[in-house]
C-alpha cells in the first residue's frame, strides 16, 4: 500500500483520494494483492452495530489511517500530513503545536507547511498571468470588495479600539461562451459620454414601463415554483459547508486576481485596487481595448465612476477598461433588510404568533432570519390571497388594508425574487423591470444609495440597448454571471480558514492557499450542516402564518376606515401614492373626485383608485412622482461624482444603516402540529366576517 500511495503522489502527481470507495478501488487496481485489504481494515475496526452514516464516516477515518501508516513507512508519502498541517496552521495552531503533532507523524512539520504556503503565494502571480494570456479573448466578470478580519459579533465599547485588518479582494469569473467585448464598437464607447441620463430613463418609464408599477409584483408575475425553498432561504448565507448550497458554491473557474492589505474607503483606494488588475495587464495585455466589468457595491460603483471621470496622474489611462455594474446580491440583501426595518412591528407580531410570545425578534435580524420571515409571509399570503381580496372588494381604499396588500403582494415577493429567482434564472426582462420596481420602493423609502444606484444601471443598460453595443448582448445572454456573489463566497472561505488572531501576512498567505489548493481534506472531514427547518416544518410554519394573516385581516375588516394598528406609522410604510403630490382620497376616484358606484373602478397597488373610464393606462400622480425622483436623484449622483468628496462621508450612508450586528440568533425548535384542517375552516369563515 505504501508503494502504491508513493507512486500516486511522487510519480503520477495525483491528488489526495479521501473517498473510501474510490480509495479502495485505487489501491486494488494499482496492486491486485491489496484486494480485500481495505474491507479487512473496515471489518476489524468499525463495529457492525453502528448506523450506515456512522459506518461511512468511520471509513473516511480509515482512509486517513492508511495514509498515516504509509507515511510512517515512507516519509515522502506526506500528502495527507501536509493537509493536516495546513488545516492546523489555518486554525491558528502555533508552530510548537504543529511540530508536536508532527512528532507523532500525524502532520508535516511547521516549517514544511510554511514553505508550502510561501511557495503557493509566490507562484500565484505566475499562474494568474499565464491564465490571462491563455484566456485573453474571453469576457471576465470582476468583483472588488473589502474584506475585514472580524470573526466574532461586534458590540461597541468605549475601552478598546477595533483590531480589524482590512484587505482589498479582487476576483475574476470567466464567461467561457462569450468573447471579450470591445470598449468602442462602431464608434460607440461602452461609457455613456453623458454619464447618467435621466431623460433616457424617463423615456423608458413612459414608453415601455408605463403603468406596470401601478400593479403589484404578483399581479405581473406568475407564482414561482416552491420546490427549491430551502435553497432560496440560504441565499444570503455564504458558508460553503451548507449541504443545500454545495453545488452552486463550487466557484468553478474563479480566479483570485489579488488580495492585499488596504482600505476601500476612497477613490484613490479603488484606483490602487484596480492597479492589482492593471499590474497583471501590463504583462498580459488582456484588457487592451476591451471591457472589464466590475460588479460592485455602492462604494465600488461610486468611486470607480469618479476615477473614470477625474483621470488624474494617479488614475492610469487603462482604467477606462473598467465598467462598474450594480451588484444584484447587494440589491437583494439591502432591499430585504429595508422591508424588515420599515415593517418591523408587523413582522414582530407575525414572529410572536408563529414562534411564541416569549421569543425576541432583533431590531436588525440576521439575513437568514429575514429570509425566513419574508418567505413565510409570502407563502402564508398566497394560501389566503384570493379569498381576502374578494372579501374586501375591488374599491376598498382603507389605508391599513392597502398598506398590508402592498407589503404582501408587492414588496415581499419582489425583494425575494429579484436575486434568488429572476437574476439566477437569467430572466433578463423580468430582472430589469424588477430592478426598476425596487428603485420605486427605494424612492419612497428615501434611501440615499439605492435611490440612485439602480438608476445608474438602468441608464447604462438603455444606452447600450439604444446604441446596439455588444455588451448589452453579453448582459442579456449571461445575466447570471454578472454576480457579486463570487467575492462574498471568497470572503466566507477566507474567514472560515483563518483564526481570529491571524496576522496580516498569515491571512494573505492563507487566501492564496485557499484559492489555489484543493479543499478535499476539509470537505471530507469537516462537519457539514443543514438548514434548521425542513420542508414539512416550513409547510407547518407557513400554515401558522396564514392563520396569523387571517386574524390580521379580520381585524382590519371589522375596523374599516378606523384605526386598527393603534400606532403612528412612518410615511415610508404607506403605499407610493401617499408620497405623491396627490395622496389617495378615501372612497373617491382620484381623477374625477367622484365616488365609486357598484364597484365601477379599481384600486392600484400605489393606493390610488380610478373609475374604469378615468384610468388611461397609468397612474398620473405616481408617474410624475417617479419622473421627478429620477431627475432629482440622477442630478444628485452626478453632483456627487463631479464635486463630491473623494472619500466615503456620512451622506453615503442611510440613517438606519449601522455595522452593529445583533447578538447571535438561534433557530427555534418547532413542534409540528396538525393545523391544516383549522386553516381550511378559517378560510371558509372569511365570507362570514
Amino acid at each position: 500500500m505504501t508503494k502504491v500511495l508513493y507512486e500516486q503522489q511522487c510519480r503520477k502527481y495525483a491528488n489526495l483520494e479521501l473517498d473510501p470507495i474510490k480509495f479502495k478501488n485505487m489501491i486494488e487496481n494499482a496492486n491486485p494483492q491489496l484486494k480485500g485489504f481495505f474491507n479487512y481494515m473496515v471489518n476489524t475496526i468499525v463495529p457492525k452495530e453502528r448506523s450506515a452514516h456512522n459506518q461511512n464516516e468511520a471509513k473516511k477515518s480509515i482512509v486517513g489511517l492508511c495514509y498515516l501508516i504509509a507515511g510512517l513507512r515512507n516519509k515522502f508519502v506526506n500528502q495527507h500530513k501536509l493537509e493536516v498541517g495546513l488545516y492546523l496552521m489555518a486554525s491558528g495552531a502555533t508552530w510548537e503545536s504543529i511540530d508536536t503533532i508532527s512528532s507523532l507523524r500525524y502532520s508535516a512539520c511547521a516549517k514544511t507547511v510554511e514553505e508550502y504556503r510561501k511557495k503557493t503565494q509566490k507562484e500565484h502571480i505566475i499562474k494568474i498571468e499565464k491564465y490571462f494570456i491563455e484566456n485573453k479573448n474571453i469576457l471576465h466578470i470582476y468583483n472588488i470588495d473589502d474584506y475585514h478580519s472580524i470573526h466574532e459579533i461586534r458590540q461597541p465599547n468605549t475601552v478598546s479600539t477595533s483590531l480589524a485588518k482590512h484587505f482589498a479582494t479582487c476576483v475574476a469569473k470567466p464567461i467561457n461562451e462569450f468573447p471579450s467585448v470591445p470598449l468602442v464598437f462602431n464608434g460607440i464607447s461602452i461609457h455613456n459620454p453623458l454619464n447618467v441620463e435621466a431623460s433616457r430613463i424617463c423615456w423608458y418609464l413612459i414608453n415601455y414601463y408605463t403603468g406596470r408599477f401601478d400593479f403589484s409584483y404578483l399581479q405581473k408575475h406568475s407564482i414561482i415554483n416552491q420546490s427549491y425553498r430551502i435553497e432560496m432561504l440560504t441565499i444570503h448565507d455564504y458558508n460553503d459547508n451548507i449541504i443545500e448550497r454545495k453545488k452552486e458554491r463550487s466557484m468553478k473557474g474563479l480566479q483570485l486576481v489579488g488580495f492585499e492589505e488596504q482600505y476601500l474607503h476612497s477613490v484613490f483606494d479603488y484606483i490602487n485596487a484596480l492597479k492589482i488588475i492593471l499590474s497583471i495587464n501590463n504583462r498580459t495585455q488582456h484588457l487592451r481595448g476591451f471591457v472589464a466589468p466590475v460588479v460592485a457595491d455602492w462604494s465600488g460603483q461610486l468611486f470607480i465612476r469618479k476615477a473614470l471621470r477625474i483621470q488624474t496622474l494617479n488614475s492610469p489611462q487603462e482604467i477606462n477598461s473598467f465598467l462598474p455594474i450594480l451588484g444584484p446580491l447587494h440589491v437583494s440583501l439591502n432591499s430585504r433588510e429595508q422591508v424588515m426595518l420599515i415593517y418591523h412591528s408587523f413582522f414582530e407580531r407575525l414572529f410572536h404568533f408563529v414562534f411564541g410570545k416569549n421569543k425576541k425578534l432583533a431590531k436588525k435580524p440576521r439575513p437568514w432570519r429575514i429570509n425566513l420571515l419574508l418567505e413565510l409571509a409570502k407563502c402564508g399570503w398566497l394560501k389566503i390571497k384570493d379569498q381576502v381580496i374578494k372579501k374586501f372588494g375591488k374599491v376598498c381604499k382603507d389605508i391599513e388594508y392597502q398598506t398590508a396588500i402592498d407589503l404582501l403582494d408587492n414588496l415581499i415577493p419582489a425583494v425575494i425574487d429579484i436575486y434568488a429567482t429572476l437574476f439566477r434564472s437569467g430572466l433578463f426582462e423580468e430582472y430589469v423591470e424588477t430592478i426598476f420596481r425596487i428603485w420605486t420602493f427605494a424612492l419612497r423609502w428615501k434611501r440615499k444609495n439605492y435611490n440612485k444606484a439602480p438608476l445608474v444601471f438602468l441608464s447604462d443598460l438603455f444606452y447600450w440597448k439604444d446604441n446596439d453595443h455588444p455588451f448589452f448582448n453579453a448582459l442579456q445572454k449571461h445575466l447570471s454571471c454578472f454576480n457579486d456573489y463570487y467575492v462574498e463566497n471568497t470572503h466566507s472561505k477566507i474567514r472560515a480558514n483563518t483564526s481570529p488572531n491571524a496576522t496580516v501576512d498569515n491571512i494573505i498567505k492563507q487566501a492564496y492557499v485557499i484559492m489555489n489548493h484543493d479543499s478535499i481534506f476539509k470537505d471530507t472531514y469537516c462537519k457539514t450542516r443543514h438548514y434548521p427547518y425542513n420542508i414539512p416544518t416550513l409547510d407547518f410554519l407557513s400554515n401558522k402564518t396564514s392563520l396569523f394573516l387571517l386574524q390580521y385581516f379580520r381585524d382590519l375588516y371589522h375596523n374599516l376606515e378606523k384605526t386598527t394598528l393603534g400606532e403612528e406609522v412612518d410615511l415610508r410604510r404607506l403605499p407610493t401614492g401617499y408620497s405623491t403630490s396627490c395622496p389617495p382620497i378615501t372612497g373617491l376616484c382620484d381623477r374625477c373626485k367622484l365616488p365609486f358606484v357598484n364597484e365601477d373602478g379599481i384600486i392600484f397597488i400605489c393606493g390610488h383608485g380610478y373609475h374604469t373610464n378615468c384610468y388611461n393606462k397609468k397612474c398620473i400622480y405616481c408617474e410624475e412622482f417617479y419622473k421627478r425622483g429620477i431627475f432629482e436623484n440622477v442630478n444628485s449622483f452626478l453632483k456627487r461624482i463631479e464635486k463630491g468628496a473623494d472619500i466615503l462621508t456620512q451622506e453615503d450612508f442611510d440613517d438606519d444603516e449601522n455595522n452593529i450586528e445583533e447578538g447571535e440568533e438561534q433557530s427555534e425548535e418547532v413542534e409540528i402540529q396538525e393545523i391544516s384542517n383549522r386553516l381550511e375552516i378559517e378560510i371558509h369563515q372569511i365570507e362570514n366576517w
